[in-house]
């Protein structure tokens, strides 16, 4: 993998592109040449970030508001097209946005939070995917990245909805990745990034002292894996960090 160059060109959709992981996705896939739609509902810190990266690496950037809790099949229908007239193609979809609302046991856990947590992080997802699916055809190397996490594995007490969504996250996942199989080369993986040091881990763990875990700078590695000719002939689509991945 020439990381120097090998994504010049590519036209990458990021959602939760603002803040944390996917601020320090954005930054990072452009320096190696990608062109990154970003998409979240602050479009003030877009703003910023689209003139930094346009400024340091000359790409092609494209800004996206959108709060996820609003998203619907027309609107998915708007990203589609405005991705359409300005790119012809999209390499790549990382769905990166999440919330977590609140830790709290099951009956006190009020239904409106609920459904909101679950459309962000999950119906989202969903609904994104099934009309960009289509802006991939022509792509050489089509990749979709979900982001997963330990409590969708197992159910963990008090995390409620997000468990919940990302247990859904492994399941839609694994059937966009098995119905893709045999009709198109996308490739589909979920990912799951472990403790990082993000606002939503200092909203899941206040008591944390945030210098303790890692930044979401050493998670690049797997995703540029990811996004790489180096992952085609890999059998696992289910990846976390810490996980030895084979790089050429």
């Amino acid at each position: 993998m020439n990381k120097n160059n090998f994504l010049e060109g590519k036209n990458i959709l990021i959602t939760g592109a603002s803040s944390g992981i996917g601020r320090t996705l954005t930054k990072n896939l452009s320096k190696f040449g990608a062109n990154i739609i970003m998409l979240s509902k602050n479009e003030k810190k877009l703003d910023s970030i689209y003139d930094e990266i346009k400024e340091k690496y000359k790409t092609d950037p494209c800004i996206l508001k959108c709060d996820l809790i609003d998203l619907d099949e027309n609107k998915s229908k708007e990203i589609a097209n405005v991705i359409l007239e300005n790119y012809k193609n999209l390499d790549a979809i990382i769905h990166n946005a999440a919330i977590l609302e609140k830790i709290s046991n099951i009956e006190n856990y009020d239904v409106k939070t609920w459904e909101k947590v679950l459309k962000v992080n999950l119906t989202s997802s969903f609904i994104l995917s099934k009309y960009l699916v289509q802006l991939m055809s022509s792509s050489q190397n089509p990749r979709i990245i979900f982001t997963t996490s330990s409590v969708g594995k197992r159910g963990k007490a008090y995390w409620g909805a997000y468990s919940v969504s990302k247990a859904g996250i492994n399941a839609l996942s694994q059937i966009l990745s098995d119905e893709l199989e045999t009709i198109s080369n996308i490739k589909v993986f979920n990912f799951d990034p472990k403790a990082t040091q993000t606002a939503m881990r200092s909203l899941a763990y206040p008591a944390e002292d945030p210098d303790s875990q890692k930044k979401p700078d050493s998670l690049i590695e797997y995703y540029l894996w990811m996004l790489s000719e180096d992952s085609s002939s890999s059998k696992n689509r289910y990846i976390e960090f810490g996980q030895k991945i084979k790089t050429k």
